[in-house]
């Protein structure tokens, strides 16, 4: 196994995080803990395209790539473009935080000294430092495993993941969206998961929509993705418009972060959103299954467990999501728990 010397340490590190929002979320202060170590270093960060505008707002990374497996990246000749190019940056060390096989190909045919990733997998070889830990155990936080990988980089005790976004500057589209909503406050609720873990249901959000329409003078802002412009439309029906607002798709990832920054609080399932308001230390309160692999232990917002919010289930150990024994594990949220915890606590503790 490769060892760093303390004669001879690393000066340039590569970081690879080639999926979803919420896990690179996740990842960054992985960045944070190498810069406090290696002021001084060159350190790269690989992502997917559509998470590379989030990326860009993150300080400490002096080189932004992006991998895209469908175009340049594609195929044997697109992995072996990726070592070609890895290996013109004539990286020391290589953090492969999303395990993929081509992906750790091509650490290994660039010729980077350290290569450190899980232990976990069948092409685990290619890797010089392996990680004996498994992730589906849910025995920590997402973002501490993210920091295990730096465990033989980094010297004295290992601090808890903290992010730092470089300092937000409004924009022109900022003060017309002000103007738009009438200088108000405002709260988002974000109600789509990408199919990933387990939601609330329409009805479910329609309550919270009315309660905070009862209960604060704030104006509501639905939010999703492109594609869910008709979950968003659905769920405004009967709302007034002058207080429930549709803006799925309207703004793009970097907009849409500068939103949550600024929202007095902020509603949703276990998604990527709820990740970027806990790094932006914007009020959250967030809808979990409680069993493995989504269980908020492993992917719950990490400064406000707290404000986590899951069902009492009599459940077995792991999740089946497509064949949930409940029909659904949030649906078992009774309208009064909601609203407790909605109203009597979160919304008491804002104001």
């Amino acid at each position: 196994m490769s060892q760093i010397s303390s004669s001879n340490p690393p000066e340039r590190f590569l970081l690879i995080r080639t999926d979803r929002i919420g896990d690179t979320i996740l990842t960054l202060p992985a960045v944070t803990a190498l810069r406090k170590e290696y002021p001084t270093a060159f350190i790269i960060f690989l992502a997917q395209p559509y998470t590379a505008p989030l990326i860009e707002k993150y300080e400490g990374i002096d080189l932004l790539l992006t991998y895209e497996p469908e175009s340049q990246h594609k195929g044997w000749p697109g992995i072996m473009r990726l070592s070609r190019e890895l290996g013109e940056l004539k990286i020391d060390a290589a953090l492969l935080f999303y395990p993929r096989a081509e992906l750790a190909f091509a650490l290994f045919k660039a010729k980077i000294p350290l290569r450190i990733g899980t232990a976990y997998r069948w092409y685990s070889f290619l890797l010089n430092q392996r990680i004996f830990e498994h992730r589906k155990e849910c025995q920590k936080h997402e973002a501490e495993y993210n920091l295990s990988l730096l465990k033989s980089l980094l010297t004295g005790e290992m601090e808890q993941p903290h992010s730092e976004f470089k300092k937000w500057s409004p924009e022109p589209w900022w003060n017309n969206f002000r103007a738009e909503l009438n200088f108000s406050e405002y709260v988002i609720v974000h109600p789509g998961s990408g199919a990933s873990a387990p939601n609330l249901n329409k009805t479910q959000y329609q309550l919270i929509i009315r309660l905070l329409l009862e209960k604060t003078n704030w104006t509501v802002l639905l939010t999703g993705t492109f594609g869910e412009e008709n979950l968003v439309h659905d769920l405004a029906s009967g709302f007034p418009k002058e207080r429930v607002k549709e803006i799925a798709g309207r703004f793009s990832l970097a907009e849409f972060f500068s939103l949550i920054r600024n929202s007095s609080l902020l509603i949703t399932s276990s998604t990527g959103p709820l990740h970027l308001a806990n790094a932006a230390g914007t009020p959250l309160l967030g809808f979990f299954c409680p069993v493995k692999p989504h269980t908020p232990q492993r992917w719950g917002p990490y400064d406000q467990q707290k404000w986590v919010v899951t069902p009492k289930l009599d459940t077995p150990e792991i999740c089946k999501l497509k064949n949930c024994p409940h029909g659904g594990c949030l649906q078992q949220l009774s309208d009064s728990e909601i609203t407790t915890e909605l109203c009597e606590k979160r919304l008491k503790d804002l104001t």
